[in-house]
């Protein structure tokens, strides 16, 4: 240490003369690795040279672009020695020929419209293949009958007992029809001032129903035709929509014209009841369902006993109970709110009934 080297340069040199001393000499691992390097390049040269070189793209081999149809084959395309662009141009132009794919559109629930009988696939007027088909069908259950007419009658067709064109109707079910039907009345226009001067003299008893009729008759009784006809016009017609939607696709599933529409046409063809033309509603409103309820409990819709129940159960049960609770709670509108309370009140009485006869 000189004189003239102060502490800090003094530690700095050592520092660096101890690195330099403690560093292994790492030049032979560097060249073994070389070495290896090019061993593994020669490795995987050899091959390479060994193997057949891809033939070269010779574009006149392809056909036209604007040639490829949805039936061509595109197997040319494919190869590896065609450029990705291309390829991937012939797959497009093939699916943009394909009406299959091109005009695809996905299973969308509301999309198709429950009011044109050729909007969905399956349904619509018969081709004459359809029309083949079922005459096929009718023979091959010709030949069905005509076996069992050989055979005879069965044990179970002698003992089953005939199914009855009509059933006997009681008090009850005649109660039952009125009250389904003054409710599709009710919901399905406002009341002229003839029914409002008939329902305010409504009597009840002294039953939930029976105050819920007295309790219509005093709504009817103290407001004016003019104000219950605002009433009806706010909550299910207004100024583009009203305030709630009495169908049973929206309650269910948030829409109109849904699934639950569908299955209720499928469970109303079956006993004979199809929309006309000059019924705008949908089958699933309230009003129309309890329309078809009035009909078959009175027994002007002739239909197995059991159809009563499985409408009502299938198709009114899942939401008619959330809507009428929210007519019986609309805000100034007291005399549908005493409408909502009677169809709440109707329907618990209904549920139960069919609870107990299943």
């Amino acid at each position: 240490m000189t004189r003239s080297e102060s502490i800090l340069s003094r530690w700095s040199r050592m520092k660096q003369e101890s690195v330099e001393v403690g560093a292994p000499d790492r030049s032979s691992e560097l060249k073994s690795i070389d070495a290896e390097r090019g061993d593994l390049n020669e490795a995987t040269a050899t091959p390479a040279a060994s193997s057949p070189t891809s033939p070269p793209f010779d574009p006149a081999s392809l056909p036209p672009l604007q040639s490829i149809a949805a039936d061509t084959d595109i197997r040319l395309f494919l190869g590896s020695n065609v450029p990705v662009e291309l390829t991937k141009a012939a797959l497009r132009r093939t699916w943009v020929t394909d009406p299959a794919i091109r005009d695809f559109v996905g299973i969308a629930e509301n999309q198709w419209d429950f009011n044109d009988p050729t909007a969905m696939p399956g349904f619509g007027p018969l081709t004459a293949n359809d029309v083949s088909a079922v005459s096929g069908a009718q023979q091959a259950l010709a030949g069905l009958r005509e076996a069992e007419q050989a055979r005879g009658p069965t044990k179970d067709a002698v003992d089953a007992e005939p199914i009855p064109d009509a059933r006997q109707i009681d008090e009850i079910d005649r109660a039952r029809a009125q009250e389904y039907a003054l409710l599709a009345a009710l919901l399905s226009h406002s009341p002229d001032t003839q029914m409002i001067e008939r329902l305010s003299r409504l009597t009840g008893e002294t039953t939930q129903l029976g105050a819920a009729h007295a309790g219509l008759s005093a709504a009817a009784a103290g407001a004016p035709p003019e104000q219950i006809e605002r009433e009806y016009f706010d909550l299910f017609v207004g100024l583009g929509r009203g305030q709630l939607f009495p169908y049973a696709s929206y309650y269910l599933t948030g829409y109109l014209h849904g699934r639950p529409l569908a299955r209720l046409r499928q469970a109303l063809k079956q006993i004979g009841i199809e929309r006309t033309e000059e019924n705008s509603e949908p089958e699933d409103h309230a009003a129309v369902l309890f329309e078809v309820m009035a009909g078959l409990a009175s027994g002007q819709i002739i239909a197995p006993h059991e159809t009563e129940r499985d409408i009502f159960e299938s198709h009114i049960k899942p939401w008619i109970g959330r809507f009428f609770s929210d007519l019986e709670h609309a805000e100034s509108r007291p005399f549908y709110a005493s409408v909502g309370k009677l169809g709440r009140i109707f329907m618990e009485i209904e549920a139960e009934a069919f609870s107990r006869s299943s």
